[in-house]
């Protein structure tokens, strides 16, 4: 059966244009349900730094699928200005949810930057 991921994301801030770099956030933790029914969707959130000021915003979720697996990878924007304000700009629990699920163990892997260890959780699917 195939998966099909559907991500919740609302962007904020700056367009992506040519004065913009993307990187991959390094995401701190996640919270989601230990156990759901297929029917439901699974909404896993993430938590972590996104940047140090308002040149810094959420970008996208990247999302790969394997047997009883998804492999998240969370990306973020730096816009590149004189002008950056603000204090720590953070994910807050920034929501994905995924769908059509099949019944089973899962594991969800969290992909992080380069040298650090990715995050790894279960949810049970009845």
């Amino acid at each position: 059966m195939v998966i099909a991921g559907l991500i919740a994301v609302t962007s904020q801030g700056c367009k992506k244009d040519d004065d913009t770099i993307e990187y991959i956030i390094k995401v701190d933790s996640i919270t989601h349900a230990d156990t759901i029914m297929a029917a439901d969707g699974f909404e896993v959130h993430f938590y972590g730094k996104i940047g140090d000021n308002d040149c810094f915003e959420f970008s996208r979720f990247l999302n790969g699928f394997g047997p009883s697996e998804i492999n998240v990878t969370v990306y973020g924007l730096e816009t590149v200005r004189d002008d950056c304000q603000g204090g720590p700009v953070m994910l807050n629990g920034k929501g994905a949810v995924y769908f059509d699920m099949t019944p089973g163990d899962w594991t969800i892997r969290v992909l992080q930057p380069e040298g650090v260890t990715p995050i790894e959780s279960s949810v049970f699917v009845k």
